[in-house]
């Protein structure tokens, strides 16, 4: 699992949103500081123009050098930036909400992967076996056939099933090989990449399986913990940051400035660089207060656009809580069908399996024919089939049922 985490694509995308999250509140909480500007100009002058020294006009080529530095703060701003912090703090624990979401679904996703394969091994075994079998049935024909005792067409029949047989473990086969395709591309690894997992543990005792009954009473809970619900409603919450943020734009503003200068002329020869920069230093500081008094209602418009996008995002919470509800509740059902398709599979492959070993041995003696056997055979073929899947479809059910129930999924 902590490779899929490593490597799968989705969950690296989700973790650089946060990181561009966390480096946006950052910069919201950098606008409460105030700024700070320094400004050099330069200037060559020809003709008529105004002495830096004197103030007065002169008519001559000069040089002049002048410098300013410049800092504001805003002491007021409508709350525009408490808000713009706010919003900024939902959108990280919106990603953050939404990391998990991600590393919840490549679980659930490793999972189901996971179960394929190893439902597939136990299948393909079985179905090696039985070809194995029908290999035997097959020699056991041909001697019958040397002998006497059975019609050509009863080895073709058994023939005819070896193939059969054989094209089904093929197609296990094949499915085993998407299975794994599935798997890497969860982890993308490269298309050479041997993977091999574990098989799963000895899942003997599968009636002991909690089905979490009471879970039902405890829905509610459930939905309300999982972190794709908790993404969307920090996505509400910081959509309704936006709308006090809107609303500071209708607010009047105060900003404190504050100057610090000094120039430079060659003018005058009396006095060198450094003492002209401090005969001209020059400061200064001020408040300006800015009132919005009419920009072609933008203002209106924005703050209902914001109101606008909170009231979808409470939607798009109460959508995605449906949805989660919905999944759990699929879940709990799917768990419970699961465990009396398991009851119901277990009695199905015992009692085919008897009546397969019994017609085998009756076919050996002689005593049924090839047809009555593969008949036999088959549906043996199937409840056995049918028990793996419900066996690993249980296993499956269960754990994700106690998933979401706060339980690690651990298989």
């Amino acid at each position: 699992m902590e490779r899929a985490f490593q490597q799968n694509l989705q969950l690296k995308r989700a973790l650089l949103d946060l990181e561009v999250a966390t480096a946006q509140l950052k910069l919201q909480k950098a606008d409460r500081l105030p700024t700070l500007n320094g400004v050099v100009r330069n200037n060559n002058s020809v003709g008529r123009s105004v002495d830096p020294l004197t103030n007065g006009f002169i008519n001559r080529q000069f040089n002049s050098v002048g410098g300013t530095v410049n800092s504001s703060v805003y002491l007021f701003e409508g709350l525009k930036t408490v808000n713009a912090i706010k919003a900024a703090k939902q959108q990280v624990e919106q990603n953050s909400s939404q990391v998990q979401a991600v590393k919840n679904d490549i679980m659930v996703e490793v999972a189901l992967v996971y179960i394929r394969i190893n439902y597939l091994l136990e299948l393909i075994k079985s179905r090696q076996q039985q070809v194995e079998a029908s290999a035997q049935l097959v020699s056991l024909t041909r001697l019958k056939l040397s002998a006497g005792r059975v019609a050509a067409s009863a080895l073709f029949k058994m023939m005819a099933q070896q193939a059969t047989e054989q094209v089904g473990l093929v197609s296990s086969q094949n499915e085993l090989t998407l299975a794994y395709l599935d798997l890497r591309q969860i982890l993308n690894a490269k298309p050479t990449e041997n993977l091999q997992i574990a098989p799963l543990a000895n899942s003997g005792g599968l009636a002991d399986f909690d089905m979490h009954a009471s879970f039902r009473e405890n829905l509610e809970l459930a939905v309300e913990a999982q972190p794709a619900l908790a993404a969307k409603r920090h996505n509400a919450y910081r959509l309704y940051n936006q709308i006090d943020v809107a609303r500071a734009g209708k607010l009047p503003s105060v900003q404190l400035t504050g100057a610090l200068g000094s120039n430079y002329s060659n003018t005058n020869q009396q006095f060198d660089f450094g003492s002209q920069l401090n005969n001209n230093m020059y400061y200064g500081t001020g408040i300006v207060l800015s009132l919005p008094l009419f920009n072609s209602f933008r203002n209106n418009m924005v703050i209902r656009e914001s109101r606008l996008r909170y009231e979808q995002g409470l939607l798009d919470a109460d959508i995605e809580r449906n949805r989660l509800s919905r999944v759990i509740q699929q879940a709990i059902t799917d768990a419970e069908a699961a465990r009396q398709s398991w009851e119901a599979a277990v009695k199905a492959e015992e009692y085919a399996r008897k009546s397969f070993e019994a017609d085998n041995l009756k076919y050996q003696y002689g005593t049924i024919s090839v047809f009555e056997l593969n008949q036999t055979k088959a549906v043996f073929l199937n409840a056995q089939t049918d028990l793996f899947k419900a066996k690993y479809e249980l296993i499956l059910r269960s754990k994700l049922v106690g998933f979401y129930q706060g339980l690690p999924l651990m298989l």
